[in-house]
């Protein structure tokens, strides 16, 4: 079922759904978290990584530790939100190696509060921000494949494929202290944010994603989207989890047809790129 959060300015429509894929444990880990001290919504998505053995355990205290802090009134640690998330993710890391020797995790979040987004990741879990179909933003990848294609060894599409995909240069857990990426997205009405694992963003393509978004219920896009994932994985198909919001202004909430009319009006006014 499709959720519907406030944050301020807008709601957000909400649908996730996640795959065990051809693995024998489920390592991905996700939440959607609302507060009222200061008032938003955080959304998170964590990846235990398949390595190391207590991958679930790591994913899952990230969650834990989120959840925890977003819903106990006065815990925010800091007023800029940027801030927060910084500290935020640094108490994670410190938990999962309070708890375990070898467990590690990646992690994107992104908190919603009036018309701004703020997101911080670390690893290979992504966060895309989506207007009329086309790509304003990605987190980058801390990983080896990602330094290829930003010195043009390859290109982003050879990304997924790449034998070096999987080897991560940072991660909550560990002893060197996690180093964050962090921003601030300002939305505007119909704007698609999608938190996924590497399991999807290996098979699933962009405009894939935007299409999926913009002609479906939240929750039933993010299943196709996995399922699909999985599907074209295979044999080797990751773990693939998948959170989609869509920003909607909170003076009047449309029908779901009416949303998607407005969306296809959007996309032609806007050069709706395949």
């Amino acid at each position: 079922m499709t959720a519907h959060a406030s944050s301020c300015t807008y709601t957000w429509d909400q649908g996730a759904a996640t795959e065990l894929g051809a693995r024998h444990e489920q390592q991905d880990r996700w939440g959607l978290f609302q507060s009222s001290d200061p008032q938003g919504l955080l959304a998170i998505l964590a990846d235990g990584m398949g390595g190391h053995l207590e991958g679930a355990l790591g994913a899952q205290i990230v969650i834990d530790e989120a959840q925890q802090l977003v819903q106990t009134p006065g815990a925010w640690p800091d007023p800029d939100p940027l801030a927060g998330l910084e500290q935020l993710c640094l108490r994670m890391h410190e938990a999962i190696n309070r708890q375990s020797e070898t467990a590690r995790s990646t992690i994107v979040m992104v908190w919603l509060e009036g018309d701004q987004a703020y997101w911080l990741n670390v690893g290979d879990s992504r966060l895309y921000h989506f207007r009329a179909g086309e790509r304003l933003m990605r987190t980058r990848d801390h990983s080896a494949v990602q330094l290829l294609m930003d010195l043009g060894e390859i290109d982003e599409s050879e990304m997924a494929t790449h034998p070096a995909q999987n080897r991560l240069y940072r991660c909550l857990g560990g002893d060197t202290l996690p180093k964050p990426d962090l921003g601030q997205l300002t939305i505007q009405p119909g704007d698609l944010l999608a938190l996924c694992s590497d399991g999807v963003w290996e098979h699933i393509t962009e405009p894939e994603l935007w299409d999926a978004a913009r002609a479906n219920d939240l929750t039933a896009a993010a299943a196709t989207l996995t399922t699909q994932a999985v599907q074209r994985g295979d044999a080797t198909a990751d773990n693939a989890t998948l959170l989609l919001l869509r920003a909607i202004p909170a003076a009047g909430r449309r029908t779901p047809w009416l949303q998607r009319l407005s969306a296809s009006f959007a996309s032609l006014l806007n050069g709706d790129r395949r």
